[in-house]
């Protein structure tokens, strides 16, 4: 459909981070500005509501932010916005968004449910699923369940996968600080070592997370670590930042605890002071049994993932409205998300909508 890599073409070239999609929205507002539908603004955010007084509403989501990264893809609709480029397949969302959009303006009376789009913000940052949900519009609407989908590097192009349960992770950052105190090293007795408890705090934290069962899904890695400032001088201070990722919350609360405990018996043993921050992310993607099972009934040629990714998305916040179910759209062997050169083949589009409007056929 020529409409949906004219949608992309245009919202590629108009990155912006999230909650100052101010662009984007306009350029949403005035493609569906003549449709028979209600437009609710949720600041940047826009949901609309196909209404034809059917008992039952669902929902479908794509999110709009982009990050910021300067493109270097080469394309002739490339970026306008120093700085911000759709490096995540956003813009893509939202065109197979306003596709389904045209498609209801026209068939929405034939369906069986009411329909809710839900154009959201800032996904990248500060999960703006939360602000989605707080302003109350998905429960005053009677959304019963709500579908979403992401463009997936390295997946066979225009294949789609999804797996009941776990999908993809709930994400915490990492902060930890160590103080000792500093000595020369010839006198290093009178010194307390933050290198050394740094260096065992980190293989006793893998050591305490590789004891789960194999078939527990979570991960626990530190990928910086900083300490000391010269080779002759014991340091008096290490950081290491790290993230960990799960998909239960005992199991997730289990971690952090374990490395609380950790950090507490290695202050006791060698007097060093450690503090640990935990900056909590998104909600598990965890999708709902009965809908994967509905869809896979009526939709065949969808495949089922063996385990779940450990990638971060704020669609599980969603789960405080009503079940969710979460897709990734396969686009072969492109650069990875997150970089400069992303960029996919736009025929892929038309399987998103195929897989909407079949979703909106079967429910």
């Amino acid at each position: 459909m020529r409409l949906l890599t004219t949608f992309r073409m245009d919202l590629h070239q108009i990155p912006e981070l999230g909650f100052e999609e101010f662009k984007t929205q306009a350029y949403l507002l005035n493609v569906i500005k003549d449709f028979d539908c209600t437009i609710h603004q949720v600041q940047t955010g826009l949901i609309l509501h196909f209404d034809h007084q059917k008992e039952r509403t669902i929902a479908f989501r794509a999110d709009m932010d982009a990050l910021p990264i300067q493109e270097a893809t080469g394309l002739p609709f490339a970026s306008t916005h120093e700085g911000r480029m759709h490096a995540c397949g956003h813009d893509g969302h939202m065109s197979i968004l306003l596709g389904l959009a045209h498609w209801l303006n026209d068939h929405y009376t034939t369906l069986n449910q009411n329909v809710v789009l839900i154009f959201q913000p800032s996904e990248e940052k500060e999960a703006g699923a939360n602000v989605i949900v707080d302003s109350g519009i998905l429960q005053h609407l009677q959304v019963e369940a709500i579908f979403g989908l992401h463009l997936w590097p390295g997946k066979e192009k225009s294949s789609i996968w999804t797996r009941a349960n776990e999908l993809m992770a709930t994400a915490s950052e990492i902060d930890l600080h160590i103080t000792g105190r500093a000595a020369h090293v010839a006198d290093s007795e009178l010194g307390i070592d933050a290198c050394h408890v740094a260096s065992k705090l980190l293989v006793d934290a893998y050591e305490m997370e590789a004891a789960l069962p194999k078939d527990v899904f979570r991960l626990l890695k530190f990928g910086e670590m900083h300490a000391g400032t010269v080779r002759n001088v014991i340091s008096d201070d290490a950081k290491l930042y790290g993230t960990l990722r799960s998909y239960d919350p005992i199991i997730h609360q289990q971690l952090k605890q374990g490395l609380l405990q950790i950090a507490a018996d290695h202050d006791a043993t060698f007097g060093t002071t450690t503090s640990m921050r935990f900056l909590d992310g998104y909600d598990a993607v965890i999708n709902d049994p009965h809908l994967v099972n509905l869809v896979k009934t009526s939709i065949p040629t969808i495949r089922e993932l063996k385990k779940p990714v450990l990638q971060a998305e704020d669609f599980g916040v969603y789960r405080k409205v009503c079940p969710i179910l979460f897709f990734f759209l396969g686009i072969g062997d492109t650069a990875p998300l997150h970089n400069e050169k992303f960029d996919f083949d736009m025929d892929v589009l038309e399987d998103g909508l195929a897989l909407f409007i079949d979703i909106l056929k079967a429910y």
